[in-house]
């Protein structure tokens, strides 16, 4: 597409096309050539995030006051489309791209001050607990249980087609607290530590010998109510926010991929 790029926009351009000229290396672009999903191998998008983030690129969309760049939405295109003819990695989209904006309109002071500056510098890495293997397409009706147990929740049950389960050690997930009412009124979202004790990861391998996917069990998982975001039971109307920036997540990561 021909722009006309007024003055500022130009330079901005050559400003980032200095940048990725200096900053990505050849293996760098190499993990970007080899990348065919919205996820690139975790140490090779780490490594991006680690250029970005000490330039101060790590999350073009978010609001300034939470660390984004301040940009236009001229300039994010010109990023985005510089990006794709460079063919950069992509950043794992849980944390910026998802849980982050769901934190900014959800999360307590408490739940922001911790957990987004974490995501901006990649010392976290984010896994979702959404699918089960009887809630899919249906995810209202979700079964991992999760019974008040003074200052915790404890969670029996399973998620599945987890994405990156076996890298990440954070999950933002959706749970059954109350089995009483219609389903979407009995969920909460919980973040998760996936150290915890009784969480265990076993992959899920494809036909073509990959392992991107995993099935995530939890057995008697004790996880503090503090990292509960939004109240009891109400973490249906939280899980619909997040929904919207993973889908426009994946097409902003398609476009970057160039795919």
């Amino acid at each position: 597409m021909n722009l006309n790029l007024t003055p500022a926009d130009a330079a901005f351009r050559d400003e980032v096309r200095a940048f990725l000229d200096e900053n990505l290396t050849p293996e760098l672009a190499q993990a970007g050539k080899l990348t065919t999903s919205v996820f690139t191998d975790k140490e090779w998008n780490l490594a991006w995030q680690k250029v970005l983030y000490k330039k101060g690129w790590v999350a073009p969309n978010w609001p300034v006051e939470y660390g984004g760049t301040g940009w236009t939405e001229m300039q994010k295109y010109i990023w985005t489309s510089e990006c794709t003819r460079y063919g950069t990695p992509n950043l794992s989209p849980m944390g910026l791209r998802m849980c982050g904006p769901m934190l900014m309109k959800f999360g307590t002071p408490e739940q922001k001050n911790y957990y987004l500056p974490r995501m901006l510098a990649g010392e976290d890495y984010w896994c979702q607990g959404y699918s089960e293997p009887g809630a899919g397409s249906d995810l209202a009706s979700l079964q991992l249980k999760a019974v008040s147990d003074g200052d915790d929740y404890v969670l029996n049950g399973t998620k599945i087609w987890t994405t990156h389960a076996h890298f990440a050690n954070m999950m933002f997930c959706l749970v059954r607290t109350d089995g009483s009412g219609k389903p979407q009124q009995g969920i909460t979202f919980l973040l998760l530590d996936m150290a915890t004790p009784g969480i265990k990861v076993e992959p899920i391998v494809t036909l073509a010998g990959e392992h991107e996917v995993n099935q995530v069990f939890f057995d008697d998982v004790r996880v503090p109510k503090k990292n509960r975001v939004g109240e009891e039971n109400q973490g249906w109307t939280v899980a619909k926010y997040l929904l919207e920036f993973e889908r426009g997540g994946a097409f902003a990561a398609s476009l970057e991929a160039g795919i």
